[in-house]
């Protein structure tokens, strides 16, 4: 009987680890998954809501290599020229917002308190 034992707990160590692999357990119809079902140890994952489904892709999905360089831009780089003068725009804006804010009382008020709390404050000594 003694030399059975040995062979017995080989079976069934094998059979347990047969049984643990991860594959197996998510089966569908596995009798792992059967059992950890009955003691609440695992659960079958809800039917995803009609808005996911609705938002996934037909088809097959394309692989994208993690390393793959970016497209080229559908438009080519602003020239200098083109540059300089997109600049001379965004001034003009801010000299007329500036100036919109000189004539309301409120808003001066708050671009000047809003420069003066970016400034670099004095340390206070210490006592």
């Amino acid at each position: 009987m003694e030399a059975k034992e040995p062979m017995l707990r080989i079976v069934i160590c094998a059979a347990a680890c047969a049984f643990a692999t991860g594959a197996f357990a998510q089966q569908a119809d596995s009798p792992l998954k059967s059992a950890m079902k009955l003691f609440g140890f695992a659960t079958d994952p809800p039917a995803p809501a009609d808005f996911v489904l609705k938002s996934r892709p037909s088809g097959e999905i394309d692989y994208i290599p993690v390393f793959q360089p970016p497209p080229e831009p559908a438009k080519p780089a602003l020239s200098d020229k083109d540059l300089k003068a997109l600049k001379g725009d965004l001034d003009s804006v801010q000299k007329r917002d500036a100036a919109l804010r000189a004539a309301n009382p409120p808003a001066a008020k708050a671009a000047a308190e809003r420069a003066e709390s970016k400034k670099p404050k004095a340390k206070a000594a210490n006592h």
